[in-house]
């Protein structure tokens, strides 16, 4: 079964090469999280740029499900015969695609980016299989939260952790006018969080449904957005609660959360083991960063130190812009009796 994947476009020529690098090696994953091996090629096709690839077999209904989670392809076509056949789209919309796209703002990485690596981190977990269910998603530096809203529209949980309280409370006001323009029935609550007995920051918590008749009956979505440190990422959360954790470290930020000189490399080191805790056992956690910024080897330390895997990845460093220098660094905490494509790390010996 011969698939031609048809890529979004992008108007940047230089940045439309990362893209198809980015997308080549997420569909890989996927691939190989569906137990296929199979060589992905770009192709020009008509003008228009492919990725194509030959299962070797029939794939199932729910195998082409997964498929169609690739953020980065606008449609897919069924190859045979000489001629290319589109196929219905089952891309997954639990809310409307605008969510995550129409807040913007100063620095915003690009949404589509982002679902890859949500995308990649899905794949490289013992959750690929289950990408219709209800999972949990967090960004623990989530900005203004484009890493969440992107887990809704997929009808996850969504949970950011963010330090800015302005980027807290525009998120917040975002949502509401979002809710009530879409006339969806939602609920939202504020509350204090404490940590350690003092105040620890608060929490905006958002439930709502994809229709007014699943509100009623509870079949629900939530979305919890909060403010503060993600160092007390074990204080704001419950261990083993959370499935996936994607998030897309501040690309020129040189001293450390709340105004602490440590570097944003001392920031993530201190916070790993926190976030390691709140994963669940065949969790991902999945970090892009600018090289010019943290250097690999060395995040890649601090994450195996932390407790994690790094899975194995073909190459994901790319250009974005003269300042930027993208890589990212896919981790999987290990569970037992897990098939793991993981390179060894230190604390596995």
């Amino acid at each position: 079964m011969k698939l031609a994947l048809l890529l979004y476009p992008h108007s940047n020529i230089r940045y439309r090469a990362s893209l198809l690098q980015i997308a080549s090696e997420e569909t890989r994953l996927v691939l190989r999280s569906l137990g296929l091996v199979s060589d992905v090629a770009a192709e020009e096709i008509g003008g228009a740029q492919f990725l194509t690839f030959d299962s070797g077999r029939l794939l199932t209904e729910r195998e082409m499900k997964m498929i169609w989670q690739l953020s980065s392809v606008y449609m897919i076509f069924l190859m045979e015969d000489g001629r290319i056949l589109p196929l219905e789209s089952q891309a997954p919309d639990y809310i409307d695609e605008d969510l995550p796209l129409l807040l913007k703002y100063k620095g915003k990485t690009n949404e589509m980016f982002t679902d890859s690596m949500l995308t990649m981190a899905l794949a490289s977990s013992d959750f690929s299989r289950n990408f219709d269910a209800q999972l949990v998603i967090c960004d623990p530096m989530a900005g203004k939260g484009t890493t969440p809203l992107l887990a809704l529209r997929r009808g996850f949980h969504g949970i950011g952790i963010e330090i800015g309280r302005n980027n807290v409370d525009e998120l917040a006001a975002y949502m509401d006018r979002y809710f009530e323009f879409h006339r969806i029935k939602y609920k939202h609550q504020q509350t204090s969080l404490t940590v350690r007995g003092k105040n620890g920051g608060t929490q905006h918590k958002w439930v709502f449904s994809d229709s007014a008749a699943h509100f009623k009956d509870g079949d629900t979505r939530s979305f919890r957005m909060i403010c503060g440190d993600t160092r007390n990422a074990l204080a704001f959360l419950k261990s083993g609660t959370v499935h996936l954790m994607v998030t897309d470290l501040p690309y020129g930020v040189q001293t450390g959360t709340a105004g602490r000189d440590d570097g944003l490399l001392g920031t993530v080191s201190q916070a790993l083991p926190g976030w390691f805790d709140v994963i669940r056992p065949g969790g991902v956690l999945c970090m892009s960063f600018n090289t010019h910024t943290i250097r690999r080897e060395l995040l890649v330390s601090e994450t195996e130190k932390a407790g994690f895997s790094v899975v194995e990845t073909g190459s994901l460093e790319h250009w974005v812009e003269q300042a930027i220098e993208r890589d990212l660094v896919i981790a999987k905490k290990v569970s037992k009796g897990s098939v793991s494509d993981c390179k060894k790390g230190q604390n596995d010996e």
